[in-house]
């Protein structure tokens, strides 16, 4: 999933920067990974369980719950559990098999947080930086026209 603002806060001129830190945003499946949702869907519908195994890090847990958000959009009745592993070993695979837990919406919580702070300081500050810089060169230009 993607992170962006909600229209009219999407448009580079559309608000003063400085809103950008309080404009509502909007999470959603980029169409480029259309495919990838509806797959995951097509799997769920007929499925009791549903058995995470993505990276054991933050990123690995938010993207989890993007699954099962995914998933349980078609199958609200899916029993979900999370695999901890850190290597592809066979006894590790059957310790993960054998030691499932739940996913922890807390980690998927930092990953938000860590992700809506880069967008919107990211995005205020390329938005005043490049059109300080566009201010400044048209600026630049006029003076270098007058010098004629």
């Amino acid at each position: 999933m993607e992170m962006d603002f909600q229209a009219p806060y999407n448009k580079w001129r559309a608000c003063p920067n400085e809103q950008l830190y309080t404009a509502p945003i909007v999470a959603y499946v980029p169409d480029n990974k259309k495919d990838v949702q509806r797959n995951l869907q097509k799997e769920a519908r007929g499925c009791q369980w549903l058995v995470l195994w993505l990276d054991c890090d933050r990123e690995g847990e938010a993207i989890a719950f993007e699954v099962i958000e995914a998933c349980t959009q078609v199958n609200s009745r899916l029993q979900i559990f999370r695999a901890f592993f850190s290597t592809l070993r066979p006894p590790e695979i059957r310790q993960a098999v054998a030691n499932l837990g739940r996913p922890d919406p807390r980690l998927r919580d930092a990953v938000r947080a860590r992700q809506e702070i880069d967008l919107r300081s990211g995005a205020a500050f390329t938005r005043f930086q490049t059109l300080l810089l566009q201010v400044g060169l048209c600026r630049l230009l006029c003076i270098m026209g007058q010098g004629d």
